[in-house]
């Protein structure tokens, strides 16, 4: 007569081991898609601010005698870059100060005025090099000499 019970009894211990296997599986995916959404949304704002300091930058005055240098907007902290390729074209990049996505415009100096080039944006550094992707961009590791705050670059 006890034993009638117990099957009854284990079914209810299985589901409810069942359950909280579910339950933990669902956490664990909460929390990975938790972390997912916030890379997205760092990946966004970081590309909105690249594209502002894109724009920015183009409505800068750039010293003619220059082939290369960066100008910084510290409230917004948007940085925007120049590097001449030729006579004709320069590439103009824009990000934000803690950031390292960038965007790129192919664009043409006409003094101190940049005039943006038609169908020259773009999205990845179109240089031969990552090294001279990364001396247009000004991306230094931190700490290093060569950056643009020891290069006098910044405004």
């Amino acid at each position: 007569m006890s034993q009638r019970g117990t099957g009854a009894l284990g079914m209810v211990v299985m589901l409810l081991v069942m359950g909280s296997l579910t339950l933990h599986a669902s956490r664990e995916r909460l929390a990975q898609s938790v972390a997912l959404v916030a890379d997205e949304r760092q990946h966004i704002q970081d590309f909105w601010a690249a594209q502002s300091a894109l724009q920015w930058g183009l409505r800068q005055r750039w010293p003619a005698s220059q082939a290369q240098g960066c100008q910084q907007d510290r409230q917004r902290g948007w940085i925007s870059c120049l590097q001449e390729v030729s006579d004709e074209r320069a590439l103009l990049n824009g990000r934000a100060a803690e950031s390292e996505l960038a965007l790129w415009r192919w664009v043409a100096k006409e003094g101190s005025q940049l005039k943006p080039l038609p169908h020259g944006w773009i999205d990845y550094c179109p240089l031969a090099t990552v090294t001279l992707c990364r001396q247009a961009a000004r991306l230094y590791p931190a700490g290093d000499a060569a950056g643009p705050a020891a290069a006098g670059h910044e405004r």
